[in-house]
């Protein structure tokens, strides 16, 4: 079986996390997503389930909740929606 050369390895291994974070489109500080939480997470990105609609190329904000929160800004890289269409599932670059 021949295998995919064109395919480019990640430059970050990505590791578990369920982190529950607030999620703010900067286009619209109102669309916002308090519900969010990370599926995994690396030094330069994350990947994320969310409720709101983002879409590639899009800058959104990423803040942890709890006691330290101090939002990052984040590029939208990627979007899938989950089988039931009411969660986004999307990657992250962090900046």
């Amino acid at each position: 079986m021949q295998e995919n050369s064109s395919r480019i390895p990640r430059r970050w291994e990505r590791q578990p996390a369920a982190i529950p974070i607030s999620l703010v489109s900067e286009a619209d500080p109102l669309k916002t997503d308090d519900s969010a939480i990370t599926v995994d997470v690396s030094p330069r990105g994350v990947g994320i389930c969310t409720k709101l609609a983002v879409a590639p190329g899009e800058w959104v904000k990423v803040a942890a909740k709890g006691k330290f929160r101090h939002a990052i800004a984040a590029l939208v890289i990627w979007v899938r929606e989950d089988e039931s269409g009411h969660r986004t599932f999307a990657g992250l670059e962090l900046f």
